[in-house]
Protein backbone atom coordinates (compact mmCIF):
# COMPACT_ATOMS: atom_id res chain seq x y z
CA UNK A 1 0.00 0.00 0.00
CA UNK A 2 1.28 3.49 -0.75
CA UNK A 3 2.07 5.59 2.26
CA UNK A 4 2.39 9.33 2.23
CA UNK A 5 4.18 10.73 5.25
CA UNK A 6 2.22 13.62 6.75
CA UNK A 7 5.14 14.81 8.87
CA UNK A 8 2.97 16.46 11.49
CA UNK A 9 5.67 18.81 12.73
CA UNK A 10 7.38 19.68 9.45
CA UNK A 11 7.35 23.38 10.41
CA UNK A 12 9.45 22.72 13.53
CA UNK A 13 13.01 23.94 13.19
CA UNK A 14 16.11 21.92 13.99
CA UNK A 15 17.12 21.81 17.62
CA UNK A 16 20.39 23.52 18.44
CA UNK A 17 23.07 22.44 20.87
CA UNK A 18 21.31 24.10 23.82
CA UNK A 19 18.56 21.46 23.79
CA UNK A 20 19.51 18.46 25.94
CA UNK A 21 20.22 15.22 24.09
CA UNK A 22 17.52 13.44 26.11
CA UNK A 23 14.93 15.80 24.64
CA UNK A 24 16.28 15.24 21.11
CA UNK A 25 15.94 11.49 21.62
CA UNK A 26 12.50 11.70 23.22
CA UNK A 27 11.23 13.91 20.42
CA UNK A 28 12.68 11.60 17.76
CA UNK A 29 10.98 8.61 19.42
CA UNK A 30 7.69 10.52 19.56
CA UNK A 31 7.96 11.48 15.88
CA UNK A 32 8.74 7.87 14.90
CA UNK A 33 5.75 6.58 16.87
CA UNK A 34 3.49 9.23 15.33
CA UNK A 35 4.66 8.36 11.83
CA UNK A 36 4.12 4.63 12.49
CA UNK A 37 0.61 5.34 13.79
CA UNK A 38 -0.25 7.50 10.77
CA UNK A 39 1.08 4.85 8.38
CA UNK A 40 -0.91 2.06 10.08
CA UNK A 41 -4.12 4.12 10.22
CA UNK A 42 -3.70 5.06 6.55
CA UNK A 43 -3.29 1.39 5.65
CA UNK A 44 -6.33 0.38 7.74
CA UNK A 45 -8.47 3.12 6.15
CA UNK A 46 -7.37 2.04 2.70
CA UNK A 47 -8.18 -1.61 3.47
CA UNK A 48 -11.58 -0.57 4.86
CA UNK A 49 -12.38 1.32 1.67
CA UNK A 50 -11.22 -1.60 -0.48
CA UNK A 51 -13.46 -3.97 1.52
CA UNK A 52 -16.43 -1.65 1.13
CA UNK A 53 -15.83 -1.32 -2.61
CA UNK A 54 -15.57 -5.12 -2.91
CA UNK A 55 -18.86 -5.53 -1.03
CA UNK A 56 -20.57 -3.08 -3.40
CA UNK A 57 -19.07 -4.82 -6.43
CA UNK A 58 -20.26 -8.19 -5.05
CA UNK A 59 -23.82 -6.89 -5.05
CA UNK A 60 -24.35 -5.43 -1.59
CA UNK A 61 -26.26 -2.18 -1.55
CA UNK A 62 -25.17 0.90 0.35
CA UNK A 63 -28.29 0.49 2.49
CA UNK A 64 -27.37 -3.09 3.43
CA UNK A 65 -23.91 -1.92 4.51
CA UNK A 66 -25.44 0.98 6.47
CA UNK A 67 -27.76 -1.38 8.31
CA UNK A 68 -25.25 -4.18 8.92
CA UNK A 69 -22.13 -2.17 9.72
CA UNK A 70 -23.59 1.00 11.21
CA UNK A 71 -21.96 3.59 8.98
CA UNK A 72 -23.55 6.33 6.88
CA UNK A 73 -23.88 6.40 3.11
CA UNK A 74 -21.48 9.33 2.96
CA UNK A 75 -18.92 7.48 5.11
CA UNK A 76 -19.03 4.56 2.69
CA UNK A 77 -18.54 6.83 -0.32
CA UNK A 78 -15.73 8.75 1.37
CA UNK A 79 -13.90 5.56 2.41
CA UNK A 80 -14.11 4.12 -1.10
CA UNK A 81 -12.92 7.40 -2.64
CA UNK A 82 -10.00 7.73 -0.19
CA UNK A 83 -8.96 4.12 -0.79
CA UNK A 84 -8.87 4.73 -4.53
CA UNK A 85 -6.83 7.90 -4.04
CA UNK A 86 -4.39 6.13 -1.67
CA UNK A 87 -3.90 3.32 -4.15
CA UNK A 88 -2.97 5.87 -6.82
CA UNK A 89 -0.70 7.98 -4.58
CA UNK A 90 3.06 7.55 -5.07
CA UNK A 91 4.78 5.99 -2.09
CA UNK A 92 6.93 8.43 -0.16
CA UNK A 93 8.66 8.46 3.17
CA UNK A 94 9.45 11.11 5.69
CA UNK A 95 13.20 10.64 5.19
Amino acid sequence: MPYVSYMAFRHRGEYDETVPRSLHEARAAYDQATEKYEREINEARTNWGIALAAAIEAGMSYQEIVEQVGVSHSSISRAIKQAAENQKAPETSGA
